[in-house]
């Protein structure tokens, strides 16, 4: 019943999310995306002659012997599903599934089905009928039918025509993908309709939290942010702050025990494909991330645990103002009137509008244009052969700022 109102009624559009587990996302790699009459998506040549699908490699037949995890890339029903065949084949005209040997068929709210195909043998784990939920296991990596090496192919069908599912200048938007991800990487893991992070209660200026990324409201979700190439297995936990005023923001995380590493994101939405910067040094050394924030403007502040890491730690945020002393004490500032200073004027470092001497002496010279400073592997696709090598993440570097406030509190 729910199969034919599925068909009959189209919802809206269902966007995917990468089809695998949180746990075996880094060892999947694109090896051949769907021709677009002899280039990629991206006008690339990631691809071969007449493929329909996406090809996604994790590590050959080693990789295939460690399992690793096919999932529904969104909500579903089970509409077809094969598997008894051998998945040792090399030679990409093995027989089984119509050249799919073992595959899973999905169809969604929209109606567009989905393929998962070459899976091992005996491993799909789901029946005809069966309503699935994003991220639900469907089977694990092999290389059954028309496959010269352990991978999976993935395919969006339209009304039974194939479809790309990434949007390009090479390919008809839009993308099918919930984060489709650069061009050699990988679409992101979030479902289509999940929060990729939950912010928690906010952030104040000069108030340090104690917290940790694994406690109430943390997530598994996000595995990518666009500011580094680095995969993330979580979990991850996020706090919301909002500025006050045009201001650069410093935030500064310390004290953890393991290697979990600092995002600033915009917000509201915690959109990790959008971020701001990130600090992603090794094992348990400080994190901190500065930017200029504008008035009024939401940003989430994300620890996410590098290899699954979990610790408790301390956030806080530095909001001083560019162009503020210290000395004055205003509105939204965190200045200090310090012993024997009695400022009575921004930007004014002494006791009178134009003496810079700190005596009621006669003025000393004021000069207003002085500015004031401060301090591929083996398996890649369905019926081919070209290999394709894995190119290692890079490590993001966060450029300091070399003009910043001064605090003297």
């Amino acid at each position: 019943m729910l199969l034919l109102s599925l068909a009959a009624a189209p919802a809206s559009a269902q966007n995917y999310a990468f089809p695998t587990s949180a746990e075996d996302y880094g060892h999947w790699y694109p090896t051949a995306y769907k021709d677009q009459g002899g280039e990629d998506w991206n006008c690339g040549n990631i691809y071969y002659s007449g493929h329909n699908g996406s090809d996604y490699g994790a590590g050959g037949f080693p990789g295939m012997d460690a399992g690793r995890d096919i999932v529904a890339a969104a909500d579903g029903v089970v509409e077809y599903t094969n598997d008894g065949v051998a998945d040792d084949c090399t030679t990409a005209d093995c027989p089984g599934g119509g050249g799919f040997g073992n595959y899973v068929r999905l169809v969604h709210a929209d109606g567009k089905q989905t393929y998962y195909a070459h899976m091992k043998t005996w491993s799909v784990a789901v029946s005809v009928g069966d309503s699935v939920a994003c991220g639900q296991k469907l089977g694990e990596m092999g290389s059954s039918g028309y496959s010269t090496g352990p991978h999976l192919h993935f395919e969006v069908r339209v009304g039974g025509t194939a479809h790309d599912p990434f949007d390009g200048p090479c390919s008809a938007p839009p993308s099918y993908w919930v984060d489709q991800g650069a061009h050699g990487g990988l679409p992101g893991l979030i479902c289509d309709g999940a929060e990729p992070c939950e912010p928690q209660a906010g952030l104040s200026c000069g108030v340090p939290l104690s917290v940790s990324n694994d406690g109430g409201g943390s997530t598994q979700s996000v595995l990518s942010y666009s500011c580094t190439d680095f995969t993330y297995t979580g979990p991850e936990a996020a706090w919301s702050w909002t500025a006050e005023l045009d201001e650069q923001v410093t935030v500064s995380l310390d004290g953890h025990s393991a290697d979990v590493d600092l995002f600033v994101l915009p917000g509201p939405g915690c959109n990790p494909a959008d971020c701001i910067g990130g600090s992603t040094n090794p094992n348990t050394e400080a994190e901190s991330v500065t930017w200029n924030a504008a008035q009024g403007e939401e940003y989430v502040i994300v620890v996410d645990g590098w290899e699954g890491a979990t610790s408790s730690f301390q956030l806080e945020l530095d909001c001083t103002p560019p162009g503020d002393d210290d000395d004055v004490v205003e509105p939204d500032d965190d200045d200090v009137v310090e012993p024997d200073d009695d400022d009575s004027a921004p930007l004014d470092d002494d006791d009178a509008v134009v003496d810079d001497d700190d005596s009621s002496e006669e003025a000393a010279p004021f000069f207003p244009e002085a500015d004031r400073r401060g301090a591929f592997l083996e398996g890649a696709g369905c019926g081919c052969s070209a290999g394709a090598s894995r190119i290692p993440g890079w490590l993001w570097l966060l450029a300091p700022l070399a003009w910043a406030g001064r605090r003297r509190g």
